[in-house]
């Protein structure tokens, strides 16, 4: 029997004869002590479950608060209202913002805590968080949502809070507006800062290090500061000599955040764009790879729609990236892990409308109650999200690995055993049913391409073991022969699935790595 890097990331090449790998809802992870029965493992991306629905819908946006008088509770926009969402699920209308079906951005006002900044349509509003009332009257007046904020020079197109104060960039302009200290109602006219170091206009804005990220639609980013100087344009170029000035700007505007310490997002200059970024200090670092560049650039909007957030979870930061335009308008998801620096999809499998893995249901995430809250794209519906959750609110979760290719220098090959080795026995207790009403064990399902992963053949399946059944071995058997095969396993019974590895048995050898996967792509990183 023989490993032949059955974990892994999804890695499709341009051409699939190359590679042709796919991981989807399920991450790869190493085992760090070096001692386990693998090097890598795939365990199961979170569940859904519904927390509340908003009585309008889509979700554009979210933002927990965690300090100041409403601290402890989660703002969210859904449709053309903001809503206060308490831990028990309770959703309080609050007021009307402005309405364009795009994301929209949020902030508070630092230890202050006592205004929530929503930048909607264009628009600036202010909810006025400094009377709060005890948990069950939260959301009630005296509290009020104001309307457009005047002294805006221009149509907002995201906001930030940084060093104390709101700082909004104007849209179609390479400028930005910041408004007075701690105060997101006054925005006096003369506290607008137009961008000198490069011509473009501003495609993105984020904050990290107290520091403000200005990105550029044409190939170019610069970094500010507060230097005290001047209370009406407080923010200053950092550095001298070209310190904090990049050059590499933004395609996705939607797709930038912040994870693991650093700005990341999908970037974009003269040259061309497609390919996602990380700041490593002021200097761009490149993480995507050629798979993921290669499947965007068929999207109908490549980039430029991306939308992305960022979470934490059983100690891997993730960013999550949601493409609107791909799969017929149905989307696609992509997520990087900072932990391994590999790349996995996440997918809702669904067949109404689209047969197939559309975008995953979420678009949006706070860290509210203890809880990883996510709003839903396509609805007011918001989740909670959980490895505890074997499915997507009710939706069978469909779970897909594609292996490498098994050749040896086009060589036949005869198969005679292929296993996976995986956590069996964990099946639901009581047990599934079959059609008849019989118990059964969860189920998974292996087919095989001989054409490199052109066509593929018919499903087998096997028994993964009824709770319990700890010892219940995953293996298919007298399998035919090829001279280039690629093996892709499919389950979505709700149970929670981690696979260690696969062993294969075949005649003649073929090659296998000389090194553990984890140091190749190690490597390749």
């Amino acid at each position: 029997m023989a490993r032949f890097g059955f974990v892994g990331p999804t890695y499709t090449s341009q051409s699939i004869i190359a590679d042709s790998q796919r991981c989807m809802n399920w991450y790869p992870e190493v085992i760090e002590s070096g001692q386990g029965q693998s090097q890598m493992a795939l365990y199961r991306t979170p569940g859904l479950k519904l927390l509340v629905t908003l009585p309008t819908g889509p979700v554009r946006g979210c933002l927990a608060v965690t300090a100041g008088p409403a601290g402890g509770t989660s703002f969210w926009v859904g449709g053309g209202v903001l809503y206060q969402v308490s831990a028990a699920g309770v959703a309080t209308a609050i007021g009307p913002v402005g309405n364009d079906f795009l994301p929209v951005s949020m902030a508070t006002n630092g230890s202050a805590g006592n205004q929530l900044c929503i930048c909607s349509a264009g628009q600036i509003y202010i909810y006025n968080l400094s009377a709060l009332q005890p948990t069950g009257s939260i959301g009630l007046a005296p509290n009020t949502l104001s309307g457009t904020m005047g002294g805006l020079q221009g149509f907002a197109s995201k906001v930030r809070f940084c060093d104390g104060y709101f700082a909004v960039t104007l849209a179609n302009t390479n400028k930005f507006q910041v408004s007075a200290l701690e105060d997101g109602t006054s925005w006096n006219p003369l506290s607008v800062q137009q961008v000198e170091v490069f011509p473009e206009n501003i495609g993105g804005m984020e904050v990290a290090y107290r520091q403000l990220w200005i990105y550029g639609v044409d190939g170019h980013a610069q970094v500010y500061y507060n230097s005290g100087a001047n209370a009406i344009t407080p923010f200053d170029v950092i550095g001298a000599g070209g310190v904090g000035f990049m050059e590499e700007g933004i395609n996705a505007p939607n797709s930038l955040a912040v994870l693991d310490n650093a700005p990341f997002w999908i970037g974009g200059n003269a040259n061309g764009a497609g390919i996602a970024w990380r700041a490593n200090g002021y200097t761009p670092t490149r993480i995507s790879t050629f798979a993921e560049e290669t499947a965007w650039a068929k999207y109908p909007k490549k980039c430029s729609d991306a939308i992305g957030y960022s979470y934490r979870d059983q100690g891997h930061t993730f960013w999550v990236l949601r493409f609107p335009s791909a799969n017929n308008g149905f989307g696609a998801t992509w997520v990087y892990d900072t932990a391994t620096q590999m790349w996995h999809e996440r997918g809702y499998w669904s067949q109404e409308g689209y047969t197939g893995y559309k975008a995953h249901l979420s678009t949006c995430h706070c860290w509210a109650f203890n809880m990883h809250l996510v709003g839903d794209w396509n609805s007011g519906n918001i989740y909670v999200m959980d490895i505890a959750y074997l499915d997507d609110n009710g939706t069978p979760l469909r779970r897909s690995r594609r292996a490498p290719h098994v050749s040896s220098e086009r060589q036949w090959i005869t198969f005679h055993e292929l296993e996976v080795v995986m956590d069996a026995g964990d099946g639901p207790i009581p047990p599934l049913v079959d059609g008849a009403g019989n118990p059964r064990g969860p189920q998974a399902m292996l087919r095989w391409s001989n054409d490199g992963g052109r066509t593929w053949g018919n499903e087998h399946w096997a028994d993964v073991g009824q709770g319990g059944n700890y010892n219940t071995r995953v293996r298919w058997l007298r399998m035919g022969r090829a001279r280039d095969r690629v093996y892709e396993l499919v389950v979505s019974d709700p149970m929670p699935w981690q696979i260690i590895d696969a062993d294969l048995r075949a005649t003649p050898g073929f090659d296998v790595p000389t090194e553990r996967l984890a140091k190749q792509y190690g490597k390749m990183t």
